[in-house]
Protein backbone atom coordinates (compact mmCIF):
# COMPACT_ATOMS: atom_id res chain seq x y z
CA UNK A 1 0.00 0.00 0.00
CA UNK A 2 1.41 3.47 -0.91
CA UNK A 3 2.57 5.38 2.18
CA UNK A 4 0.20 8.30 1.52
CA UNK A 5 -2.86 6.01 1.62
CA UNK A 6 -2.18 4.44 5.01
CA UNK A 7 -4.65 5.26 7.81
CA UNK A 8 -3.68 6.77 11.17
CA UNK A 9 -4.40 3.48 12.92
CA UNK A 10 -2.35 1.59 10.36
CA UNK A 11 0.54 4.05 10.74
CA UNK A 12 0.48 3.71 14.53
CA UNK A 13 0.35 -0.07 14.32
CA UNK A 14 3.28 -0.17 11.88
CA UNK A 15 5.30 2.17 14.11
CA UNK A 16 4.70 -0.03 17.18
CA UNK A 17 5.66 -3.12 15.20
CA UNK A 18 8.91 -1.40 14.24
CA UNK A 19 9.62 -0.57 17.89
CA UNK A 20 9.00 -4.20 18.84
CA UNK A 21 11.28 -5.40 16.03
CA UNK A 22 14.10 -3.38 17.61
CA UNK A 23 13.79 -5.35 20.87
CA UNK A 24 16.44 -8.04 20.22
CA UNK A 25 19.07 -5.37 19.47
CA UNK A 26 18.45 -3.17 22.54
CA UNK A 27 21.01 -4.96 24.70
CA UNK A 28 23.67 -4.29 22.08
CA UNK A 29 22.86 -0.56 22.02
CA UNK A 30 23.04 -0.40 25.80
CA UNK A 31 26.33 -2.29 26.14
CA UNK A 32 28.18 -0.24 23.50
CA UNK A 33 26.36 3.02 24.28
CA UNK A 34 27.11 2.77 27.99
CA UNK A 35 30.79 2.16 27.23
CA UNK A 36 30.82 5.04 24.74
CA UNK A 37 29.36 7.48 27.25
CA UNK A 38 31.76 6.33 29.98
CA UNK A 39 34.79 6.68 27.72
CA UNK A 40 33.61 10.13 26.63
CA UNK A 41 33.47 11.24 30.28
CA UNK A 42 36.88 9.68 31.03
CA UNK A 43 38.28 11.52 27.99
CA UNK A 44 37.24 14.84 29.55
CA UNK A 45 33.94 15.58 27.80
CA UNK A 46 30.97 16.92 29.77
CA UNK A 47 27.66 15.06 29.94
CA UNK A 48 25.97 17.66 27.70
CA UNK A 49 28.77 17.32 25.12
CA UNK A 50 28.45 13.54 25.18
CA UNK A 51 24.69 13.77 24.75
CA UNK A 52 25.09 16.19 21.84
CA UNK A 53 27.68 13.96 20.16
CA UNK A 54 25.59 10.81 20.59
CA UNK A 55 22.52 12.60 19.18
CA UNK A 56 24.25 14.20 16.18
CA UNK A 57 26.97 11.70 15.27
CA UNK A 58 24.98 8.63 16.40
CA UNK A 59 27.59 6.01 15.53
CA UNK A 60 29.41 3.84 18.08
CA UNK A 61 32.67 3.20 16.26
CA UNK A 62 32.82 6.82 15.06
CA UNK A 63 32.24 8.14 18.60
CA UNK A 64 35.02 5.94 19.99
CA UNK A 65 37.26 7.16 17.18
CA UNK A 66 36.29 10.78 17.84
CA UNK A 67 37.16 10.52 21.55
CA UNK A 68 40.47 8.80 20.77
CA UNK A 69 41.61 11.28 18.11
CA UNK A 70 40.42 14.35 20.00
CA UNK A 71 42.15 13.26 23.20
CA UNK A 72 45.34 12.58 21.21
CA UNK A 73 45.26 16.17 19.91
CA UNK A 74 44.26 15.46 16.32
CA UNK A 75 43.15 18.41 14.22
CA UNK A 76 39.50 18.94 13.16
CA UNK A 77 40.19 17.96 9.53
CA UNK A 78 41.79 14.67 10.56
CA UNK A 79 38.89 13.90 12.92
CA UNK A 80 36.25 14.70 10.29
CA UNK A 81 37.99 12.65 7.58
CA UNK A 82 38.53 9.67 9.87
CA UNK A 83 34.87 9.70 10.99
CA UNK A 84 33.79 9.99 7.35
CA UNK A 85 35.86 6.95 6.38
CA UNK A 86 34.46 4.91 9.28
CA UNK A 87 30.86 5.87 8.44
CA UNK A 88 31.00 5.64 4.67
CA UNK A 89 29.59 2.12 4.84
CA UNK A 90 26.18 3.63 5.66
CA UNK A 91 26.07 5.07 2.16
CA UNK A 92 26.17 1.54 0.76
CA UNK A 93 23.65 0.25 3.32
CA UNK A 94 21.19 3.05 2.54
CA UNK A 95 21.60 2.47 -1.20
CA UNK A 96 20.79 -1.22 -0.73
CA UNK A 97 17.61 -0.49 1.27
CA UNK A 98 16.43 2.26 -1.13
CA UNK A 99 14.92 -0.36 -3.44
CA UNK A 100 12.39 -1.30 -0.73
CA UNK A 101 11.09 2.30 -0.32
CA UNK A 102 9.36 2.64 -3.67
CA UNK A 103 6.21 4.17 -2.13
CA UNK A 104 8.00 6.59 0.20
CA UNK A 105 8.70 10.28 -0.35
CA UNK A 106 12.21 11.71 -0.63
CA UNK A 107 12.01 13.08 2.93
CA UNK A 108 10.89 9.70 4.29
CA UNK A 109 13.82 8.01 2.53
CA UNK A 110 16.18 10.61 3.97
CA UNK A 111 14.91 10.14 7.54
CA UNK A 112 15.12 6.36 7.20
CA UNK A 113 18.68 6.58 5.90
CA UNK A 114 20.04 9.16 8.31
CA UNK A 115 18.94 7.08 11.34
CA UNK A 116 20.24 3.80 9.94
CA UNK A 117 22.65 1.74 12.05
CA UNK A 118 24.36 -1.60 11.57
CA UNK A 119 21.74 -3.25 13.77
CA UNK A 120 18.66 -1.63 12.19
CA UNK A 121 20.09 -2.41 8.75
CA UNK A 122 20.24 -6.10 9.68
CA UNK A 123 16.69 -6.12 11.08
CA UNK A 124 15.31 -4.12 8.13
CA UNK A 125 17.03 -6.33 5.56
CA UNK A 126 15.56 -9.46 7.12
CA UNK A 127 12.09 -7.84 7.17
CA UNK A 128 12.29 -6.55 3.59
CA UNK A 129 13.67 -9.81 2.15
CA UNK A 130 10.54 -11.66 3.22
CA UNK A 131 8.06 -8.96 2.13
CA UNK A 132 9.72 -7.06 -0.71
CA UNK A 133 9.04 -3.65 0.87
CA UNK A 134 9.82 -1.54 3.93
CA UNK A 135 6.87 0.51 5.29
CA UNK A 136 8.15 3.93 6.32
CA UNK A 137 6.30 3.94 9.67
CA UNK A 138 7.67 0.51 10.56
CA UNK A 139 11.19 1.68 9.73
CA UNK A 140 10.62 4.88 11.73
CA UNK A 141 9.58 2.86 14.79
CA UNK A 142 12.65 0.66 14.44
CA UNK A 143 15.01 3.62 14.03
CA UNK A 144 13.47 5.79 16.78
CA UNK A 145 13.62 2.95 19.32
CA UNK A 146 17.30 2.40 18.51
CA UNK A 147 18.06 6.15 18.55
CA UNK A 148 16.44 6.80 21.94
CA UNK A 149 18.08 3.78 23.58
CA UNK A 150 21.49 4.81 22.22
CA UNK A 151 21.27 8.33 23.65
CA UNK A 152 19.98 7.13 27.03
CA UNK A 153 22.75 4.50 27.22
CA UNK A 154 25.38 7.17 26.46
CA UNK A 155 23.89 9.39 29.17
CA UNK A 156 23.92 6.60 31.76
CA UNK A 157 27.52 5.67 30.87
CA UNK A 158 28.65 9.29 31.13
CA UNK A 159 26.80 9.71 34.42
CA UNK A 160 28.43 6.59 35.85
CA UNK A 161 31.93 7.65 34.82
CA UNK A 162 31.38 11.18 36.16
CA UNK A 163 30.45 10.06 39.69
CA UNK A 164 33.06 7.35 40.29
CA UNK A 165 36.25 8.40 42.16
CA UNK A 166 38.97 10.11 40.10
CA UNK A 167 41.49 7.37 40.86
CA UNK A 168 39.23 4.73 39.34
CA UNK A 169 38.33 6.87 36.31
CA UNK A 170 42.01 7.55 35.57
CA UNK A 171 42.69 3.84 35.83
CA UNK A 172 39.99 3.27 33.24
CA UNK A 173 41.82 5.42 30.71
CA UNK A 174 43.17 2.30 29.05
CA UNK A 175 39.58 1.19 28.39
CA UNK A 176 39.56 3.24 25.18
CA UNK A 177 42.51 1.30 23.78
CA UNK A 178 41.03 -1.95 25.10
CA UNK A 179 37.71 -1.13 23.42
CA UNK A 180 39.39 -0.73 20.03
CA UNK A 181 41.30 -3.98 20.51
CA UNK A 182 38.01 -5.68 21.38
CA UNK A 183 36.24 -4.22 18.34
CA UNK A 184 39.11 -5.36 16.12
CA UNK A 185 38.95 -8.89 17.55
CA UNK A 186 35.15 -9.05 17.20
CA UNK A 187 35.39 -7.80 13.63
CA UNK A 188 38.00 -10.44 12.78
CA UNK A 189 36.23 -13.41 14.34
CA UNK A 190 32.88 -12.33 12.88
CA UNK A 191 34.22 -11.80 9.37
CA UNK A 192 33.77 -14.30 6.55
CA UNK A 193 36.96 -12.97 4.91
CA UNK A 194 39.59 -13.51 7.58
CA UNK A 195 42.48 -13.47 5.10
CA UNK A 196 41.52 -10.00 3.96
CA UNK A 197 41.15 -8.91 7.57
CA UNK A 198 44.72 -10.07 8.25
CA UNK A 199 45.97 -8.30 5.11
CA UNK A 200 44.25 -5.09 6.24
CA UNK A 201 45.71 -5.28 9.75
CA UNK A 202 49.26 -6.10 8.61
CA UNK A 203 49.20 -3.48 5.83
CA UNK A 204 47.89 -0.69 8.04
CA UNK A 205 50.32 -1.52 10.87
CA UNK A 206 53.28 -1.63 8.46
CA UNK A 207 52.22 1.66 6.84
CA UNK A 208 51.98 3.41 10.22
CA UNK A 209 55.40 2.12 11.30
CA UNK A 210 56.95 3.16 7.98
CA UNK A 211 55.51 6.69 7.90
CA UNK A 212 55.11 7.79 11.52
CA UNK A 213 58.66 9.20 11.65
CA UNK A 214 58.23 11.33 8.53
CA UNK A 215 54.54 12.25 8.70
CA UNK A 216 52.25 13.67 11.34
CA UNK A 217 50.73 10.73 13.22
CA UNK A 218 47.19 11.68 12.11
CA UNK A 219 48.23 11.79 8.46
CA UNK A 220 50.08 8.51 8.96
CA UNK A 221 46.90 6.82 10.25
CA UNK A 222 44.85 8.16 7.34
CA UNK A 223 47.47 7.02 4.79
CA UNK A 224 47.54 3.57 6.38
CA UNK A 225 43.74 3.34 6.34
CA UNK A 226 43.46 4.37 2.68
CA UNK A 227 46.29 2.03 1.63
CA UNK A 228 44.89 -1.01 3.45
CA UNK A 229 41.35 -0.37 2.16
CA UNK A 230 42.58 0.04 -1.42
CA UNK A 231 44.64 -3.16 -1.35
CA UNK A 232 41.81 -5.22 0.17
CA UNK A 233 39.17 -3.82 -2.21
CA UNK A 234 41.41 -4.54 -5.21
CA UNK A 235 42.16 -8.08 -4.01
CA UNK A 236 38.45 -8.71 -3.44
CA UNK A 237 37.54 -7.52 -6.95
CA UNK A 238 40.26 -9.69 -8.55
CA UNK A 239 39.07 -12.79 -6.69
CA UNK A 240 35.44 -12.14 -7.66
CA UNK A 241 36.34 -11.67 -11.34
CA UNK A 242 38.21 -14.98 -11.28
CA UNK A 243 35.29 -16.68 -9.59
CA UNK A 244 37.35 -17.49 -6.52
CA UNK A 245 35.73 -17.65 -3.09
CA UNK A 246 36.35 -14.47 -1.14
Amino acid sequence: MPEQNITAAGARSAFIEGVIACGPTILGYWSIGFASGAIGAISGFSISEILLLSALLYAGSAQFLFYSLWTAGAGPSAVVLAVLLVNIRYLLMSSYLARFFSGASTMQKFISGVLLTDETFGVATQFATGRGALPYRWMLGLNVAAYVNWIVANFMGALFAAVIPAGISHGLGFSLTAMFIGLLALNYFGSARKRLEIVAMVTSAAAVLATMRVLDVNVSVLVATALAATICATALQIRERRGMPS
